[in-house]
């Protein structure tokens, strides 16, 4: 007798057929061994409930989990995604992430500035400088997965343009999300000249992309991490795996108070990804 089709429940609340395909695109990208593909999928339909539905959620989870315990490395990389929506939940270290890509693609960055426009004041979360130009950028976080970045965004943000940019000498604009953006946002982007920064867009400049080609993996990507000790990191600068590997072991012990015993198995965490 045929297995039932298995319905997975999307956040938004749709339902859509179980796509092996989907699965096998997620984990290639981040370099699940071939090996690994069938036990993945295996693994995933054994947690499928009675009636044969599964949520998103559940399927990362249940990836990840086993990812971690059988291929580490891969599943680390997994993590990625949910690691920068573990960033919040107020966003500015959704900023401090992003000044660090900046910085590390040779821009000089600044954050949370207060600049004078033609009509009024502006908060400015970053104001980014290379070659001679100075741009600023509107970092919008979301703290969950559901919905996408809207037009309204990138509307105020270009207004906010327009006012500073004179009196400032500033050159352009950036909207820098950790979601997608929709149609009409892209669209009004293109229009306007305005740069942008989202999960999947542009094609070969994404956030996604920027993060994995200079190993720029935050600290919220380690698992083996509690999410106190994730906020006393990021509250003391250490935004990025790599910055964690600079921390002596006297430090982790007094200063972040991370136990002697675990500190071996976080460096070996940050060091998977680093160098992967």
């Amino acid at each position: 007798m045929a297995a039932q089709p298995i319905t997975v429940i999307k956040r938004d609340g749709s339902e859509v057929p179980f796509d092996d395909q989907h699965v096998l695109r997620s984990i290639e990208r981040v370099g699940v061994p071939k090996e690994l593909h069938d036990r993945v999928l295996a693994h995933i339909k054994e947690k499928v409930q009675a009636d044969d539905t599964i949520t998103t959620d559940e399927i990362f989870y249940h990836i990840r989990e086993f990812l971690i315990d059988k291929d580490k490395k891969s599943g680390l990389r997994f993590n990625l995604r949910q690691a920068i929506f573990e960033l919040g939940p107020t966003g500015f270290p959704f900023e401090k992430y992003l000044g660090k890509i900046f910085a590390d693609q040779g821009y000089k960055v600044q954050t949370d500035l207060i600049m004078e426009g033609e009509c009024v004041s502006h908060e400015i979360d970053l104001l980014i400088e290379k070659g001679g130009r100075r741009e600023i950028v509107e970092a919008k976080f979301h703290n969950q997965k559901i919905g996408k970045t809207d037009v309204q965004v990138l509307l105020y943000t270009y207004a906010r343009f327009l006012d500073v940019k004179s009196p400032n000498n500033i050159d352009g604009v950036w909207v820098a999300t950790n979601t997608k953006l929709t149609t009409d946002a892209i669209d009004y982007a293109k229009c306007k000249g305005v740069k942008t920064l989202s999960w999947n867009y542009p094609e070969g400049g994404s956030l996604a992309e920027f993060v994995e080609k200079p190993k720029m993996y935050p600290v919220t990507t380690l698992t083996d991490l509690t999410g106190e000790e994730e906020r006393r990191f990021i509250d003391n600068g250490i935004v990025l795996a790599s910055d964690l590997l600079k921390v002596s072991d006297e430090e982790l012990r007094t200063k972040y108070l991370i136990d002697e015993k675990r500190i071996p198995v976080i460096r070996e965490s940050a060091e998977l990804i680093c160098n992967s």
